[in-house]
């Protein structure tokens, strides 16, 4: 019988900033597809280059960066977050083939 406050679950490996990149790199390294695109943005656990870094191991790397107006949920002059721009990052790769691995 559940009687209130947070309910406990397991949380992916890619949620733990101490875990993502690992099992990042083996998603990439065993992803048997000829191109991957990935939109990520600044917010995320792993940074733009970690994320590159992993990528260009595995073939022919490109990035294209959108800079967007942050939405903003809460009051200008109390709020958490102070960035004003979120910047998407679209990470291309062209893998090579599986058996180079």
């Amino acid at each position: 019988m559940w009687l209130g406050g947070l309910l406990k679950y397991n949380r992916s490996s890619y949620c733990k900033k101490n875990e993502v990149a690992k099992n990042f790199e083996e998603l990439i390294k065993k992803a048997n597809f000829k191109y991957i695109f990935l939109s990520y943005n600044n917010k995320g656990l792993m940074s733009r280059d970690e994320v590159q870094s992993i990528m260009k191991k595995y073939g022919k790397y490109d990035l294209i960066t959108q800079e967007y107006q942050r939405f903003k949920a809460d009051k200008t002059d109390a709020r958490n977050h102070k960035a004003n721009k979120t910047f998407e990052y679209i990470h291309i790769l062209e893998k090579a083939s599986l058996e180079a691995y």
